[in-house]
């Protein structure tokens, strides 16, 4: 009987194995994905350019809007701003309020994970093969 068992085990096919769930990055922190106009003014930040598909853009803010307030913060510079933001880990939820024209709009904003091409600048033209420079 147990050569039996033995033979029933043999022909049933192995599973393959399943992955490790990737661990979330214990050093990770929070990310808007917006790019400013300039480093700031009494009036807030404006936004120049918001990274498609991140925290910013789903949380509804737009081009052309100015960042009055994250949290309680009132910006005088980006890189207050990033700081301020990279204290949170992805999926902290901040407040962002901002000017859209004459009327002030606030929005919580779930932060996502700054990817890992981020901040790259690619031109705007084809670049030619090394051969044609």
């Amino acid at each position: 009987m147990f050569a039996f068992a033995m033979t029933m085990l043999s022909s049933v096919p192995a599973l393959a194995p399943v992955p490790p769930q990737p661990q979330p990055d214990p050093f990770a922190k929070g990310y808007l994905g917006i790019w400013f106009t300039s480093n700031g003014s009494e009036t807030g930040l404006g936004i120049d350019r918001l990274e498609p598909g991140q925290a910013a853009e789903k949380a509804g803010l737009r081009t052309g809007d100015v960042i009055v307030r994250v949290n309680n913060l009132q910006p005088q510079g980006t890189q207050q701003v990033i700081d301020h933001v990279c204290n949170f880990r992805p999926g902290s939820i901040i407040e962002v309020e901002v000017k859209r024209g004459a009327e002030l709009k606030a929005f919580k904003v779930k932060l996502g994970t700054r990817p890992a091409d981020a901040g790259r600048t690619y031109p705007s033209y084809p670049v030619p093969p090394p051969d044609e420079r």
